[in-house]
């Protein structure tokens, strides 16, 4: 089969299978073999918590998949490759260039005369894994080579994003937009940028139980102290769960959002000061401040407004209101 063959059934595999399960990504690194003449390869994701990778598949010696895995991320030469875009050979890059981890600890030991990296890029532009490939014949890999990866590039970063479907709204994860990480069906979650906090969507957080049956639009959650802004997003592989740390609304205290979140359920001063522990004196005049700094007339404007914000609070989930 000629590599062009072999790409063009590589990408019908990808697009029909994708390549994260390790059954599927064996397969995508035997398939790849014959589109690149390689003595090993490997397949690595993203893993945005950690900044290194997480390998999937790996025809590597397992002490340079673990290098791969958790070192080569913070070598130089990685950012150099990652931040242009495209397929690199060892000989592409200038010999000032050819030092370093990755080098010092992979090429030269092994022996290795050539070799290739390319970044997966995501439709939305999020880094989310790489292809590795090296050989002992220097020949290798040759121009007709590099220009099938690339055109393969898309669909391995497809197969192996954990987002299915393309979200503009995950392209600033990470940034001022935020983080994000998913909840897939098997229970998994799968961190999508450095400051994900898997500890949202497990309990006691107020949303853990929401993930199930997520509700539309925004929510606004009390949790731990803080106010965080949360989106809940079904997709075929789970929920995927964008959130951000967010100042209080209408210049309520965390405290005053819990009380206005008992006041929403219907709960009484009395029902509302046992449920947080306080004074039924002190939740009277909490419910003043509230309604003075919304602006609500009375107990169910006040609710009105917890409803529009998707008010959702720690002491709510465990309240049975």
């Amino acid at each position: 089969m000629s590599a062009v063959a072999a790409a063009r059934e590589l990408r019908s595999f990808l697009r029909r299978h994708g390549s994260r399960s390790p059954g599927a990504a064996r397969a995508v690194l035997a398939s790849l073999s014959d589109v690149i003449p390689a003595d090993c390869l490997a397949l690595s994701v993203a893993a945005p918590a950690t900044g290194g990778h997480r390998t999937l598949a790996s025809s590597y010696p397992a002490g340079i998949t673990d290098l791969i895995d958790t070192r080569m991320h913070t070598d130089r030469l990685f950012a150099v490759v990652r931040d242009g875009r495209h397929a690199v050979r060892v000989r592409d890059l200038e010999p000032r260039r050819r030092r370093g981890e990755i080098f010092e600890r992979i090429i030269h030991p092994l022996g290795f005369r050539d070799g290739v990296t390319l970044c997966l890029f995501a439709a939305d532009d999020r880094y989310v894994g790489m292809l590795n490939a090296s050989t002992l014949d220097a020949r290798h890999p040759d121009d007709d080579t590099i220009a099938l990866l690339e055109l393969l590039g898309p669909d391995l970063a497809t197969a192996i994003d954990p987002v299915p479907v393309p979200a503009p709204r995950t392209g600033a994860l990470g940034g001022d937009g935020g983080d994000g990480l998913l909840v897939e069906r098997s229970g998994r979650v799968v961190a999508l940028s450095a400051g994900a906090r898997p500890e949202l969507v497990r309990p006691p957080s107020p949303i853990a139980a929401l993930v199930a049956r997520p509700p539309r639009g925004p929510l606004l959650v009390v949790t731990a102290g803080e106010v965080v802004g949360v989106e809940l997003h079904p997709t075929p592989r789970g929920v995927l769960v964008l959130h951000r740390e967010i100042d209080p609304p209408a210049g309520l205290t965390v405290r005053e959002l819990e009380v206005l979140d008992g006041v929403a359920h219907g709960m009484s001063n009395p029902e509302i000061a046992r449920r947080l522990g306080i004074r039924p004196r002190t939740v009277a005049t909490h419910v003043e401040h509230v309604l003075a700094k919304t602006g609500a007339r009375n107990r169910a404007a006040a609710a009105r407004c917890a409803t529009q914000w998707g008010l959702v609070t720690g002491s709510a989930a465990g309240s049975g209101h």
